[in-house]
């Protein structure tokens, strides 16, 4: 997708990829599925912020080479997303193993003792390919991975200008895009965008919910 007021941020950038994977990891710090899937003894503040940095890199890794990796010119915030149909057979599930199996790679052997299983009990609240379920064989859509605005620049419309465009695409080629979240908080920020939570996901032991949001195509938020 080439999208206006947006960068494609491509594999060979690698400084930009780093940067924006750092900011982005610091987000996610806040992210309350990374938050509760750390939430171990043993594994300090900043390891934990190693860990999501790392993840949103491993994903980042992955999808760069697509055109996935997007962000505003003056990174202040990115998003990974994807439209359904430019990615290659396999689609975001072979990616997603891939990306595992890279952010693997930076655990230690106790954090890969710990985390591993932990991950494991988690699964039913980490699924990205639910709009596989949702969606036609050949129905094309914008999913998004991840998104994030730099904490430091929150409240001057940055999230704004890095969302709409991918929701102006949606409209200009009428097809659905599918995200989830975790709080309340999101829920309602997506819903004044025009998303409608279509399934809710939990799982044995977490006090967690996953919002799995729809937007249709010219679909007006609240207001």
């Amino acid at each position: 997708m080439n999208l206006p007021g947006l960068i494609t941020v491509r594999p060979e950038q690698t400084d930009e990829l780093n940067a924006l994977a750092a900011m982005v990891g610091a987000c996610f710090r806040e992210e309350m599925w990374h938050v509760t899937w750390l939430d171990v003894p043993g594994i300090s503040e900043e390891r934990k912020l190693a860990i999501t940095q790392a993840a949103i890199h491993a994903d980042y890794a992955v999808t760069a080479p697509y055109g996935c990796v997007y962000a505003l010119p003056n990174h202040a915030g990115a998003a990974n997303a994807f439209l359904r149909s430019e990615l290659p057979e396999g689609g975001w599930e072979q990616f997603e193993k891939e990306s595992e199996r890279r952010l693997a790679l930076a655990f230690t052997p106790e954090e890969t003792a710990v985390l591993g299983p932990r991950a494991e009990a988690m699964e039913s609240l980490s699924d990205t390919n639910w709009p596989l379920a949702h969606a036609k064989a050949d129905e094309d859509f914008i999913y998004f991975i991840s998104i994030g605005i730099d904490p430091a620049r929150r409240g001057a419309g940055a999230f704004r200008r890095l969302f709409v465009p991918f929701l102006d695409e949606a409209d200009q080629r009428e097809v659905r895009c599918y995200l989830d979240c975790y709080t309340d908080r999101l829920e309602s920020l997506y819903g004044h965008f025009g998303f409608r939570t279509v399934e809710r996901k939990d799982a044995p032991g977490f006090d967690l919910v996953e919002r799995c949001m729809v937007r249709e195509p010219g679909a007006q938020g609240a207001s």
